[in-house]
């Protein structure tokens, strides 16, 4: 009985211990995502100094850029599935409209 017990409970252990690894999110996933995240934090400072440096319409639209880059920047750390273009649109459009 007592060998049963312990076959279980060994068992168990092992099954959740490959769960746990099978939901665990990759090392590849994780650094791809904070490398975009920094990139994108860059851009917003960028943003966000140029926008400092001007007045009127081109202040608003880098506020505005700004702002959009900060929400895709939410949306990742929360996990959302992110299009990739949508990423690379917002790094590649330039601070200066």
């Amino acid at each position: 009985m007592k060998r049963q017990i312990f076959t279980l409970f060994t068992a168990g252990i092992f099954c959740a211990s490959l769960t746990a690894g099978a939901f665990a999110a990759s090392p590849i996933v994780n650094t791809e995502k904070n490398a975009q995240v920094s990139q994108l934090e860059q851009q917003v400072r960028r943003l966000e100094s140029h926008a400092q440096a001007t007045k009127g319409g081109l202040r608003s639209s880098l506020e505005l850029q700004s702002l959009q880059v900060k929400q895709l920047i939410q949306r990742l750390e929360a996990g959302e599935t992110v299009d990739p273009q949508e990423i690379d649109k917002l790094l590649k459009e330039r601070t200066l409209p």
